[in-house]
């Protein structure tokens, strides 16, 4: 029997990097409801960082926190290295921007940027400057003087940003500020918001449920459910090692096996499933493997292949086709009535002639099987 015991590590590197934000231990009650639970981050100078979940999990609370419009019931939170409770929004060295824009609809494009600026008693040709500068890094230039009713909903948002950022904060949060824009405008404004940060170097806090987003855009990753942190990485250490079974099911697609460990040699093991089938698979150092205990393994499905040439070989029905483009996507049915997802890219060289109520073989290496934490 081995075990590996469950901890978290900071990505090489990280550790000598300035913090941001820091979070520690802060809780956020409504009553006897935890809507924050426990949670602890650190969030770095310069980086792109998202909270990510389903909604209720908690990641707009603790936007609202870091932003002075919520105070935490418990815990500390601090902002370019000072302690922020108690100290009203106005005073904090972040900005907002909201998916609703809120800006002003009598002023025009040029009145709506300044507008911080002139509460600060910034005047004249640094106003000016300012303004203009800010209007042309979100692509505005020469839309000073129109007003919010003859700009598009993205030209819009783009004059929520560009106030946020003319105030140079060391911290811009943005609070689903794409939710309101159609598909081809957020994919557009996605790229651009993520070059746009680059370009500032301002840290950016991203609330997002929208997990297509958040790996677009963020260098890291905080996965939130039911007011806790489940996990947090870059966005390809999240895709493809997910500590637990929710990060697993939550970041993008993919098949849950579950059975009992039957043996554990180094970071190999073989689990035997409850219609009799054995599956080798991978276990983390972070993840607790018991034999004889129940375990649950996840298996992307573009990670599974038609045919018996992998370490792991299924043989199911295929139940369902849908054609996706530049893929096709299989749904199986195994032996003991679980479903597998299977991906195939339609290339030019694919061979699968699979039709519904076929039986078929598909298999994947051990290495694409990993075994979930709790």
């Amino acid at each position: 029997m081995e075990e590996r015991r469950t901890m978290q590590q900071s990505p090489p590197g990280e550790t000598e990097r300035k913090v941001a934000v820091r979070l520690s231990g802060v809780t956020k009650s409504f009553g006897d409801f935890a809507a924050v639970d426990d949670v602890s981050l650190d969030i770095y100078e310069g980086e792109f960082f998202s909270l990510l979940g389903p909604s209720g999990c908690g990641k707009t609370t603790t936007l609202r926190m870091i932003a002075g419009f919520e105070e935490p019931t418990a815990g500390e939170i601090s902002v370019a290295g000072q302690q922020v409770q108690g100290v009203p929004p106005y005073k904090r060295p972040v900005n907002t921007v909201f998916q609703s824009y809120a800006i002003f609809p009598h002023l025009d494009v040029f009145d709506n940027v300044a507008f911080g600026l002139k509460r600060a008693g910034v005047k004249g040709d640094e106003l000016r400057r300012r303004v203009t500068k800010a209007c042309g890094m979100v692509q505005l230039a020469g839309y000073e003087k129109r007003r919010p009713n003859m700009l598009s909903g993205g030209q819009q948002q783009r004059v929520a940003l560009a106030r946020a950022l003319v105030n140079r904060p060391k911290v811009l949060l943005l609070d689903e500020p794409l939710g309101a824009l159609d598909l081809k405008l957020r994919k557009e404004l996605q790229l651009e918001l993520r070059t746009l940060q680059e370009e500032v170097g301002i840290t950016f806090v991203y609330v997002t449920h929208d997990q297509e987003e958040a790996l677009t855009m963020s260098d890291r990753i905080a996965v939130m459910n039911e007011g806790k942190v489940q996990q947090v990485a870059d966005p390809a250490t999240l895709y493809e090692r997910p500590r637990n079974r929710f990060v697993a099911g939550f970041i993008g697609q993919t098949n849950v096996i579950s059975g009992k460990v039957e043996s554990v040699n180094g970071d190999r093991v073989l689990i035997k499933t409850a219609a009799g089938a054995e599956i080798e698979a991978i276990a983390h150092e972070e993840v607790r493997v018991e034999v004889g205990a129940e375990a649950h393994l996840a298996v992307r499905p573009e990670k599974l292949r038609f045919g018996n040439s992998g370490d792991n070989v299924f043989a199911a029905e295929v139940r369902q086709i849908v054609y996706l483009g530049a893929s096709t996507q299989y749904i199986m049915k195994l032996a003991d009535g679980g479903r597998l997802i299977v991906y195939q890219q339609n290339a030019h060289d694919a061979t699968v002639n699979a039709a519904v109520g076929d039986e078929a073989q598909v298999s994947c290496d051990a290495t694409n099987c990993l075994v979930l934490g709790g």
